[in-house]
């Protein structure tokens, strides 16, 4: 694995624990006996705040990813312009669905 490999590999990875702390943290947090259950649900108002992190990381691991492949210039975006677009749109619409469509879903299921 090559030097660039590994630094979009290490930034895509904390991304990826950013995205899982508002969900995983507060199971984690009441399986080992660290908080009670209201301390957990407490961290939920803070999911915006992971949020936000994870994008950020994420879209540093894109840029060095496109920057990798050339596609950050003003050629090589007039070249990838179609891959840069849909990866955008579908990133969108992924995390639109999810957020107000499959979570609420997931929540009623849950809660009855």
């Amino acid at each position: 694995m090559q030097k660039e490999d590994k630094k979009l590999v290490a930034v895509g990875g904390v991304a990826g624990v950013f995205g899982a702390l508002c969900c995983v943290g507060p199971v984690v947090i009441v399986l080992f006996g660290l908080g009670s259950v209201s301390t957990a649900l407490s961290i939920g108002r803070y999911t915006w705040l992971f949020t936000t992190i994870a994008l950020l990381f994420f879209g540093t691991a894109t840029y060095l990813y496109l920057k990798k492949k050339n596609c950050c210039s003003r050629d090589g975006v007039r070249q990838n312009w179609k891959p840069i677009v849909v990866a955008f749109i579908l990133l969108s619409v992924l995390l639109t669905v999810l957020k107000y469509w499959v979570a609420p879903l997931l929540a009623q299921i849950a809660y009855r």
